[in-house]
């Protein structure tokens, strides 16, 4: 053990630890930046500033280890002095334009300039700063701070390392290689460098236009859809704790932005499960091909689109429940309710900025609708909301319409990693085995661990499967030849670390926040509660309102008018 001395505290510490570990363990607080630990990074912006008793410049907190007798002053004169400082020169080269920003109230920035008391002292150049080619990602230059953390995440938590800096006539980008769009790189958009920018550098594409001017066509009949993962965090930019379960509030919110109709992408998740169910059956009965991949990820869909387009005809047919929810809308809905499918504008509330790119596919349209004709973030709804000053911490829990908003608990685990797994596993080991399982809980899939397996039995056979969360885990499955071990037969892959409740989409969450806090597990529990409490109602073939749909409209799962609407392939870009 080391002794140290922190502001004239004495402290034992084991050795290998930088200062800023050391100080967080010790809850003594020092500034930070650039520092993102699950990717660790750091030693960039240089605003970690402490001194250190014998040495002649101030040391950065993030990047030094430590030594035995170490003597370090966090709050002296010369260290606030020098912070604010840096601070100033990092906000000269910053658009500080607060008052119209996104990340009001929600920058990490903001909340640095104001602690430190820096001043900017020169205008920032905005002219030609914004990049909005892209269908999911805004670059906006004027507001980056080169922190790296954009790069450190795409790196680490992608694998695909799209983002990096970038230098033109000598000055310093984050982008895509020769600063292409990113819609056409191998970046999956699945917004985690959006996630955890720490200012408004990097935003989804807004579709809030679309939205109001649907709302405020009195020709239109606009239907929302909110994503499972939605409800488990659009409560933390509007006054509630991480891990608080607000469907209900949202509910209500939805109504009162006037929607006409206020459903649930749950509903959608039921469908996608009845379909890729029958689907797996069908391959076990035929033989393959194995293995089969889930659908319902658009930033997974484009990995193997950019990187392992050899594994497209092993890709599920099923659409995601996004899409899925979205034909229906177009079609039964219009036929239930005595509409024209023109009339019908139909938005989705996602956790995810790749679902703008893929409600855009040309493969998304049916009958000449488009399946889906506008999708928010969750950030979105959040503005939304707060634009028209509703009261959400104080609202009553609304209710659903339940004709396409009815929904089970296999539909709700949805936004969890494991979870698209765990639903489709309770209706096939049903279909397969021929009776109604009380036992629908497949544990071994849960978690947030980046590769779980298991072997499971369907119709008195055994099956190997396997999860995988994080597209950085998937190359991993692939490069390290895991894929080849064995012959599998269902593979689940979600490009963010921990599911949808983590998707690029949802409220960004703070370096500090992320240090002390595993906001993901927080977030999936409400999902997995809500499961529980829906005895018996937890598998997506008892879904009453679904089954309607089938027996008025759709007929057979899986059959003619089944594949029209809710199922696509993917081809070979090449």
């Amino acid at each position: 053990m080391l002794k140290i001395i922190i502001n004239g505290k004495r402290i034992n510490v084991s050795a290998n630890k930088t200062i800023l570990e050391v100080a967080k363990k010790n809850n003594i607080d020092i500034a930070t930046l650039c520092y993102l630990k699950e990717c660790g990074h750091g030693d960039v912006c240089g605003v970690c500033l402490v001194e250190v008793e014998g040495e002649s410049e101030l040391v950065r907190a993030c990047s030094t280890k430590v030594k035995d007798g170490m003597v370090i002053k966090t709050k002296s004169e010369r260290v606030q002095k020098e912070v604010r400082q840096r601070v100033s020169e990092l906000l000269d080269e910053h658009n500080y334009d607060c008052g119209h920003c996104k990340r009001l109230g929600n920058c990490e920035f903001f909340e640095l300039v104001i602690r430190v008391g820096a001043k900017k002292h020169k205008k920032t150049n905005v002219i030609n700063a914004v990049d909005l080619r892209s269908k999911s990602i805004i670059y906006d230059k004027s507001k980056c701070l080169r922190c790296g953390r954009c790069i450190e995440e795409c790196k680490k938590m992608s694998g695909t390392e799209t983002i990096k800096f970038r230098e033109i006539d000598g000055e310093l980008f984050v982008g895509a290689e020769e600063l292409k769009c990113f819609d056409d790189t191998g970046c999956i958009l699945c917004g985690q460098c959006v996630s955890v920018c720490p200012v408004d550098a990097l935003s989804e594409k807004s579709h809030l236009e679309r939205v109001k001017d649907a709302l405020n066509d009195k020709n239109k009949h606009v239907l929302v859809a909110m994503a499972p993962s939605v409800r488990t965090a659009l409560g933390e930019l509007l006054g509630e704790k991480i891990g608080t379960d607000v469907t209900g509030k949202a509910y209500t919110a939805l109504r009162m932005l006037g929607f006409d109709k206020i459903f649930d992408t749950n509903f959608g998740a039921d469908m996608t499960i009845m379909e890729e169910g029958t689907e797996l059956l069908e391959r076990i009965k035929n033989n393959g091909p194995f293995p089969m991949f889930t659908s319902c990820c658009p930033g997974w869909i484009r990995l193997v689109e950019n990187y392992y387009p050899e594994f497209l005809d092993n890709i599920s047919s099923a659409k995601s429940p996004n899409q899925m929810f979205g034909a229906a809308s177009k079609t039964y809905y219009p036929f239930i309710s005595k509409i024209s499918p023109k009339d019908v504008f139909t938005v989705s509330i996602m956790p995810c900025v790749a679902k703008k790119y893929e409600i855009d596919r040309p493969e998304m349209v049916n009958r000449g609708e488009k399946n889906i004709d506008a999708s928010l973030t969750t950030r979105e709804l959040v503005n939304l909301i707060k634009e028209n000053q509703i009261d959400f911490k104080n609202l009553s829990n609304g209710e659903v319409d339940l004709a396409m908003g009815d929904y089970t608990g296999a539909g709700t685990i949805f936004g969890a990693t494991g979870g698209v797994m765990e639903a489709a596993l309770r209706t096939a080991k049903d279909l397969a085995d021929g009776v109604s399982l009380e036992n629908v809980e497949y544990k071994e899939v849960r978690g947030l661990e980046g590769i779980k397996e298991a072997t499971v039995e369907l119709g008195g056979r055994e099956y190997n499967i396997a999860v995988i969360n994080g597209a950085a885990n998937f190359f991993k499955f692939m490069n390290e030849g895991i894929i080849n071990s064995k012959q599998y037969h269902f593979i689940e892959v979600m490009a963010c670390v921990g599911g949808c409740v983590n998707g690029g989409g949802q409220p960004q969450v703070s370096s500090k926040v992320r240090d002390e806090i595993n906001f993901r597990k927080l977030r999936a529990s409400v999902l997995y509660n809500q499961d529980a409490n829906l005895l018996p109602y937890r598998k997506s073939h008892k879904n009453k309102s679904l089954i309607k749909m089938y027996e008025d409209y759709i007929g057979k799962v899986g059959g003619e008018i089944a594949h029209e609407l809710f199922h696509v392939s993917y081809k070979n870009n090449d």
